[in-house]
């Protein structure tokens, strides 16, 4: 990908940006380090695959508050959220999101037809946004190794189609996000298709609708390197086809306007919202 998506001007236009190198690889050996420790307590061992049986484990609640994932707020990714929300003030996060994990799949590789999502109020603001999302890998991630997949440009298709199709009052997310399956891009991304036709269009392919170009992107790349998502951006969790574990934090800031009109979120995203924290933040 060229440069430019690790400018602000990018993000504006697509929703999202990259920060390479945010933390060094010593202090991203030092996050898995902690992860495996957590691990350790159920049986999963970092050197013994065959106990990676489950794809997506669970007990990392608490890993958050380990000290070696301060290293996230460095002075360069701090610049990087200042531009993203042109320069509004915002409480930095006590921590900075929570840890996932996804062992090697079973599964093959493919564009998913669900859980497209957004972690956000489908009504908050497009330009500055009322908030960041914030996805940063913690270990060298392959294409098709299960980085998150994101549709570059829905932060102005969800804020277009809502201005265009306001909800009745009282709908909540789910009721948004199924009503956002009335658009047809967003109707054939969540429609059956083979494997590779699906690839080809979605992932290979930009289409403009509105006069918004949307591609769908994978957030692969090395150790210590940081996504910022615009809240509105749909995106999902994907298969690892690799042969190594993928580790992600994921996690956010939200400002005080977010939540201050228009639908709360789906009830497994809403519960994030009630602390400081995103435990429940998914991928």
């Amino acid at each position: 990908m060229p440069h430019n998506e690790e400018r602000p001007e990018h993000f504006l236009a697509h929703g999202w940006m990259r920060v390479r190198a945010v933390f060094s690889a010593n202090e991203a050996a030092a996050m898995r380090e902690a992860v495996w420790r957590t691990l350790a307590t159920v049986g999963i061992s970092d050197r013994d695959p065959s106990s990676w049986t489950v794809e997506r484990p669970g007990h990392l609640q608490n890993v958050r508050s380990d000290p070696v994932f301060r290293a996230l707020g460095s002075a360069r990714l701090l610049e990087a959220i200042d531009a993203a929300l042109a320069g509004q003030a915002y409480a930095t996060p006590k921590n900075w999101g929570s840890a996932f994990v996804a062992f090697p799949s079973t599964q093959a590789w493919n564009v998913p037809s669900d859980g497209w999502h957004i972690d956000a109020n489908y009504l908050s603001a497009l330009s500055p946004p009322d908030g960041i999302r914030i996805h940063a890998l913690f270990g060298d991630v392959a294409p098709r190794a299960g980085g998150t997949l994101i549709v570059s440009g829905s932060h102005r298709l969800v804020h277009k189609y809502f201005a265009d199709n306001p909800p009745p009052a009282g709908a909540r997310g789910a009721d948004y996000r199924k009503r956002l399956q009335r658009h047809a891009y967003i109707r054939d991304l969540h429609g059956a298709g083979a494997p590779s036709a699906r690839v080809t269009r979605f992932l290979e392919r930009i289409e403009e609708h509105d006069g918004i170009a949307l591609q769908v992107v994978e957030n692969h790349g090395m150790a210590g390197d940081v996504m910022l998502l615009h809240p509105l951006l749909l995106h999902v969790a994907t298969s690892n086809a690799g042969h190594q574990p993928r580790f992600l934090l994921s996690g956010g800031i939200d400002l005080h306007s977010m939540w201050s009109t228009g639908a709360r979120p789906e009830t497994r995203v809403a519960r994030a919202w009630e602390g400081p924290h995103y435990d429940r933040l998914g991928e």
